[in-house]
């Protein structure tokens, strides 16, 4: 083996170790950062009641578990406050009960599965979209791309929902088709922090 032959073999041989070794940062569709708060309304309910029903979701633990995340999110409305838990893994998002566990997101979303059956109902990716979301802070608007998904109930296939779903926020906006047209019934209003991000607000999965 001549030295240029061997220099070239051990190079091929890094670059798969390297392969190996390293993880592209994943997107993850759900709130997963510590202190992070969304607000929601419900734009089609006139002023006032939609601001009494206004939800804040606030992300009060995120931790590794094998292969993902387990996230704990408090609510908070003027009829009070509750938690929830979901479990986030390789891009699926899952409810966490004291029943066990429903998926709202399938494993491989939105770019390995684009289709799945889940709850009684049936789910499609329609597409991808940039957000439209006046007065809501975002890192970086212009590449603030999330997806588009259609739900349609298996027993009730005339009733149509499409929820918007962006990277680090999940639900973004909803709408229903109602009267021959889409109508908002869930939007995010405000994102922020209420407590400072820990690790610098890296994505999980990321290299340091």
């Amino acid at each position: 083996m001549t030295p240029r032959l061997g220099a070239l073999l051990l190079l091929l041989a890094c670059t798969g170790c390297d392969r190996l070794w390293y993880q592209a940062p994943r997107r993850i569709y759900a709130p997963w950062e510590e202190g992070l708060t969304l607000s929601y309304e419900d734009p089609s309910l006139p002023a006032a009641q939609r601001l009494a029903q206004r939800q804040q979701v606030r992300v009060k633990e995120s931790r590794p578990v094998l292969g993902g995340l387990a996230i704990t999110k408090t609510y908070t409305t003027l009829a009070g406050q509750w938690e929830g838990k979901v479990l986030e893994q390789e891009g699926g998002v899952q409810i966490q009960t004291g029943f066990g566990s429903i998926q709202l997101l399938p494993e491989g979303f939105p770019d390995r599965v684009g289709r799945w059956v889940a709850r009684g109902t049936f789910n499609r990716v329609v597409g991808r979209a940039v957000a439209d979301l006046p007065g809501v802070l975002l890192p970086d608007p212009a590449r603030a791309v999330g997806v588009w998904v259609e739900t349609t109930p298996l027993d009730r296939p005339g009733q149509r929902i499409r929820t918007f779903y962006l990277p680090d926020i999940g639900e973004a906006q909803t709408l229903t088709w109602r009267d021959g047209r889409w109508v908002t019934i869930n939007l995010l209003v405000a994102r922020g922090f209420t407590d400072v991000p820990r690790a610098g607000g890296k994505t999980p999965g990321s290299p340091p």
